[in-house]
C-alpha cells in the first residue's frame, strides 16, 4: 500500500532531500510508529510531536490504512500573554 508523509517546518530533515513530503510504500498493517521509526523519527526527543492521520489527530499505534496522508507537526510554544480584541488589529495584554 501507499501512503503519503508530510513533514512540517524542521522536520522535513526527515524525508530525503529535505522534502516537505514523500509517498512510502509500506506493508499491509503498517503503523505510524513503524513509519517514524523506518524515517529514522521515532526518538524519544520526539515523542511531543503531534501526528496526525487524514487531518486527525492520531496515536503512533494507529494502523494506516492505503492512501492515508500522515501529517508530522512539532510542539508549538505559546506565550504568556492573554490576546485582547480592541478597535482594529488584534492586540496582546502582557
Amino acid at each position: 500500500m501507499t501512503v503519503t508523509v508530510v513533514m512540517h517546518g524542521t522536520l522535513r530533515r526527515f524525508l530525503p532531500e529535505g522534502a516537505a513530503r514523500a509517498t512510502l510504500h509500506l506493508r499491509d498493517g503498517a503503523t505510524i510508529g513503524e513509519v517514524l521509526a523506518e524515517l529514522g523519527a521515532e526518538t524519544a526527543e520526539h515523542d511531543t510531536w503531534l501526528v496526525a492521520r487524514n487531518e486527525a489527530l492520531a496515536e503512533r499505534d494507529h494502523v494506516l490504512g492505503p492512501g492515508d496522508v500522515v501529517d508530522c507537526f512539532e510542539p508549538l510554544a505559546g506565550g504568556a500573554g492573554r490576546a485582547t480584541r480592541e478597535a482594529g488589529p488584534c492586540r496582546y495584554a502582557t
